[in-house]
């Protein structure tokens, strides 16, 4: 205890001491507040900047003629004199790279970054800082806050390598690390069901014009022309839901057309079997009826072994759609609305409810295509609502609108969900193609390569799931691991 107290108190010392000294810094300081802030903040960065250097360079002091790396020895080699970036400008250091033992040109390893967890020659702080800013904003906007804040950031080129290659390499180990990411997160009270979800949505491309001359690598010139076309994307969620069947927690999946659904409906299988094992909960599918993505589910759902309690079409787009069959029936104007709402409130408080509108559909198309020709009447349901027989478009569009829901109906039963606290709407997916991809990529004037938009999409889901962090953690410690003393 006598010993705890004493380096407590050598350590309140050397803090007064190093107090004093930013005093005694600061009162040669003139000019107004303002100003005198930001010289304290220069200052600061200077500190910190200092002891960075000579905390590397005594990391690096401490490596002998070989390291050990993965289980492969490797010898000491070249050394050279590196910048590395931090949140408080650059640093320049001494150090060695290591070749593997008994391999001609053989890889070589650079014992320092592993050690101290540096990537792409940032310090972890500057690099979760990069990774994280890539993941939410455009580093053009991450750049101006640096620069508001006093930090001294590396230029954009550099930003964008940083996070480009940092997120493609958390990318690739989450197969690894992400079961460990679930394990440790805390448990979620009250949870009553768990949903899943997938859509898709698109993304701006920049894409090279074919035939055009590319331009040889590390050579300056202009670069290539490109192209722009919208090209698809995928989202996936799992979500936790309350008794109300209201939203507790939602787990962001996302994935490049050229990736494909496979990786994250399989990612998505995963999270389900952990969530299966931790809350006792009927599982739900709520999505569109695009019928591709249902066939994903339902392979995800056999290769697991995961039972799907329900398949519920979302809401919003069953009554889309019967708005617009609305709309086609009366022209828009009135006994649209009246329609419309009645068929709301029926599917509310009937599961069969479907089925008689359904019914009445395919009598009004029966009568438009042939009653007319055999003069026979309405039928009942549309006669007391004064409607005229259907053609052209209107038709058209109606049938179009009732295959969908002739297809879908056994996922249009929302009235015993409801009294079972169940959702009924994709709210989280629809939510998470605007907030995953729309909100970071389909910015004014916006162009994705594969390079960039795979990894920054990867993080962004990772950050919207609040699992940034921990992914980027895991990933940094697995590569400090591979260095042992030789």
């Amino acid at each position: 205890m006598g010993k705890v107290i004493k380096i407590e108190r050598a350590r309140e010392r050397r803090t007064e001491a190093l107090i004093a000294g930013f005093r005694e810094a600061m009162a040669e300081a003139g000019g107004s507040f303002e100003q005198q802030e930001a010289v304290a903040l220069s200052l600061a960065n200077e500190l910190v900047r200092d002891w960075t250097a000579e905390a590397l360079h005594a990391i690096e002091r401490n490596f002998g003629d070989e390291v050990v790396v993965a289980g492969e020895r490797y010898r000491r080699g070249s050394e050279g004199t590196i910048r590395y970036h931090t949140l408080c400008g650059p640093v320049a250091i001494r150090r060695a790279v290591y070749r593997q033992v008994g391999v001609h040109n053989g890889p070589t390893v650079v014992p320092l970054d592993l050690r101290a967890g540096l990537w792409e020659n940032a310090t972890p702080a500057l690099a979760f800082s990069v990774t994280q800013g890539f993941a939410t904003r455009p580093l053009r906007e991450y750049e101006r806050e640096m620069e508001a804040a006093h930090r001294e950031v590396p230029s954009r080129s550099t930003l964008e390598r940083i996070g480009k290659r940092i997120g493609a390499a958390i990318e690739t180990g989450l197969e690894e690390t992400e079961p460990r990411i679930r394990a440790a997160e805390p448990f979620v009270e009250g949870v009553h069901s768990i949903s899943i979800g997938l859509d898709r949505t698109t993304v701006p491309m920049a894409e090279v014009i074919p035939g055009a001359p590319i331009p040889e690598p590390r050579i300056r010139r202009r670069p290539a022309p490109v192209s722009v076309n919208y090209r698809m994307a995928y989202v996936g969620t799992v979500s936790l839901h309350d008794e109300d069947g209201e939203v507790l927690s939602t787990k962001r999946f996302g994935a490049t057309g050229q990736e494909g659904p496979d990786d994250i409906v399989e990612r998505i299988g995963r999270e389900l079997n952990h969530q299966r094992a931790r809350y006792d909960a009927p599982i739900s599918v709520i999505q569109d009826g695009a019928p591709e993505l249902w066939t994903l589910i339902a392979a995800m759902s056999e290769r697991h072994q995961i039972p799907i309690a329900d398949e519920v079409i979302d809401r919003y787009h069953v009554d889309e759609r019967l708005a617009r069959i609305c709309e086609f029936v009366f022209g828009g104007y009135a006994g649209t609305e009246e329609l419309y709402e009645l068929w709301r409130h029926e599917l509310d408080h009937s599961d069969t409810a479907i089925e008689r509108i359904i019914k009445h559909l395919d009598a009004l198309v029966w009568h438009s295509r042939f009653g007319v020709i055999d003069d026979d009447p309405a039928p009942t349901f549309w006669t007391a609502r004064d409607v005229h027989t259907i053609r052209g478009e209107a038709l058209v569009g109606i049938e179009g609108h009732l295959e969908y829901l002739r297809r879908n109906r056994r996922r249009i039963r929302y009235a015993s969900r409801r009294r079972a606290g169940l959702p009924i709407g994709s709210g989280a997916t629809e939510g998470a193609c605007k907030s995953v991809v729309t909100v970071r990529f389909k910015r004014s004037g916006q162009r994705w390569f594969e390079s960039g938009v795979a990894p920054c999409l990867s993080l962004r889901a990772l950050h919207l799931s609040e699992r940034l962090r921990p992914a980027f953690v895991r990933s940094s410690r697995a590569r400090t691991a591979r260095l042992d003393a030789a």
